[in-house]
């Protein structure tokens, strides 16, 4: 397949991705709905709400603020999990996105990410084998050649990662 890549500002708004033609198409086109979904002006805020399930995107953005620290362990370059998700591939999504939470880093790197799945108990010998399956779904960009690729969740795969802090958070033991 041809690496495509796509650079756009609308609006207020930019969308940058790279990767298979078809997968960064798709990516563009959940990138459109959710723009299209974003109020023009405040005025538009209740009408926003109603979309929501009666919360607001201020609402949407403070539910994000999840306590994720209950499921990672942050020790200098290497963010690391304390509970398990489901698979080996939702581990490498959680990964990157610890790492974007706690260390503030966009572009990971391969032994970021090996050395994160390790210290969580995953014995993967070859992490971008996992990784390239990812970027395949649209869950993950690829940057770089060789040993200096980087790997950056995109919007969607974000919205998953997200998606499965929640669903391992809801099966530790509430804390009292």
């Amino acid at each position: 397949m041809s690496e495509y890549k796509l650079k756009i500002k609308i609006g207020e708004h930019e969308f940058e991705a790279e990767g298979p033609a078809d997968a960064v198409n798709s990516q563009f086109e959940a990138f459109r709905e959710l723009i299209a979904s974003v109020p023009k002006n405040k005025n538009e805020t209740t009408d926003a709400a109603t979309a929501n399930g009666g919360q607001t995107l201020e609402q949407l953005a403070n539910a994000a603020s999840l306590p994720v620290e209950r499921i990672f362990r942050a020790e200098g370059r290497v963010i690391s999990l304390t509970a398990a998700p489901a698979s080996e591939t939702d581990a490498v999504l959680l990964v990157l996105y610890g790492q974007r939470h706690f260390r503030k880093n966009e572009n990971a790197t391969g032994s970021e990410i090996l050395d994160g799945m390790e210290q969580s108990g995953y014995r993967t010998p070859r992490i971008d084998r996992i990784l390239s399956g990812l970027a395949d779904e649209g869950a993950v960009i690829i940057s770089g050649a060789h040993r200096g690729k980087r790997y950056r969740l995109t919007n969607q795969g974000h919205a998953r990662a997200d998606a499965i802090v929640r669903e391992t958070l809801a099966k530790l033991p509430q804390k009292f």
